[in-house]
């Protein structure tokens, strides 16, 4: 299929006005994001059934026509398996298009695993075999080939018609609205923004310290969260969170000691004196992070919900994966537990019909 190839501000404002009226466009990105801590547009396309374009961000300073696009609630963004397309355009563009319908999970309505990739998608419904052997290329390096033009097009082109065919199923099936609310739910869970003060919470085995210990992985998080960010560093590349565990947990007093706990050179002459500092700095008091498998009557729920998952896949012909997560579980128990908050997915939304009877 042709397409657009747009690389100035007049050519996407002229585009935008083209498909401003389009009630549904597929989306995707293309980006590099090895070492850093932001995801790094190198490429857009997209296909409103008419025409598709790829965009190239590089060339590109007025964006506002684009964004307008992604705001538009009239219009669908189809994009698939979509949790770092989301990230990479709220980077980019500071803003979560709206309405995004994810053809993943889409799919996964339909008795297809949770992680299905496009290629298979493509092939099980539209019998197209997709070339993916452009999948690791460095889409910031220009100019970029017929080879990966054709990738990247591809990409869009054949995502339309998949989620016409996915769409098709779901309303004889009536499931088509519990997918849109799926759809949402993940939108809604990527638009959360990490306090840094909170970034400790992340750190792998942070239950195991307390006292002073705990409130040292919090200001070393926090701080390492900070340097990430401010200097465009991905987080393991300024001290990997096993090595910041270790700091936290046996205080070391010199260069030396940083270094038996796994501090390389290049981190020691960047940091090392400002985490020796960290550590002689008055430390927040934190409580003690309570593991969620802690809570009274962990074990039993969890198995009392995965009985009736077990159930309602067999009474829906759902997929038991899809309908429970252990994040699910967890949430539930935590909520159940200390009785505040919002009510868990769980109970709440299209899963609540079929797990209350088991759960309320």
């Amino acid at each position: 299929m042709s397409f657009q190839f747009i690389t100035n501000n007049e050519q996407l404002a002229a585009y935008c006005l083209q498909i401003a009226n389009s009630p549904a466009i597929a989306l995707d990105t293309e980006f590099v994001r090895t070492r850093t801590f932001y995801p790094h547009l190198g490429l857009l396309q997209v296909f409103d059934s008419h025409i598709a374009a790829l965009i190239d961000p590089l060339a590109i300073t007025d964006w506002q026509d684009f964004i307008a696009i992604l705001n538009n609630p009239k219009i669908e963004k189809y994009l698939h398996s979509c949790s770092e397309d989301i990230e990479v355009l709220q980077h980019q563009f500071n803003c979560i298009p709206t309405p995004i319908i994810d053809s993943q999970i889409l799919a996964s309505f339909l008795d297809n695993p949770l992680s299905s990739g496009y290629a298979s998608l493509v092939k099980k419904y539209l019998n197209v075999d997709l070339d993916k052997s452009e999948t690791r290329t460095d889409w910031l390096k220009r100019p970029l080939t017929d080879k990966q033009y054709e990738y990247a097009i591809n990409d869009v082109i054949f995502l339309l018609p998949l989620m016409e065919k996915l769409k098709a199923q779901l309303i004889t099936n009536h499931w088509l609205e519990a997918a849109y609310q799926e759809c949402q739910l993940l939108t809604g869970r990527k638009a959360i923004i990490t306090n840094p003060e909170d970034a400790y919470l992340t750190i792998k085995n942070n239950w195991q310290l307390k006292g002073k210990s705990l409130g040292a992985l919090k200001k070393l998080a926090y701080w390492r969260y900070d340097i990430a960010k401010t200097q465009d560093i991905a987080l393991n590349f300024v001290i990997h969170e096993e090595v910041l565990w270790k700091i936290a947990r046996y205080f070391p007093t010199s260069l030396a000691e940083l270094e038996k706990l796994g501090m390389k050179g290049k981190e020691i002459r960047l940091y090392g004196q400002k985490v020796l500092a960290i550590l002689t700095e008055p430390l927040p008091a934190v409580p003690a992070i309570k593991r969620v498998n802690t809570y009274p009557n962990y074990k039993q729920i969890s198995e009392q919900l995965k009985q009736a998952t077990q159930t309602i896949a067999v009474q829906t012909g759902l997929n038991p994966d899809l309908l429970l997560s252990r994040k699910l579980i967890n949430n539930y128990v935590k909520w159940q537990a200390e009785h505040k908050g919002e009510e868990p997915e769980i109970i709440s939304g299209w899963r609540r019909p079929l797990f209350e009877k088991y759960v309320l």
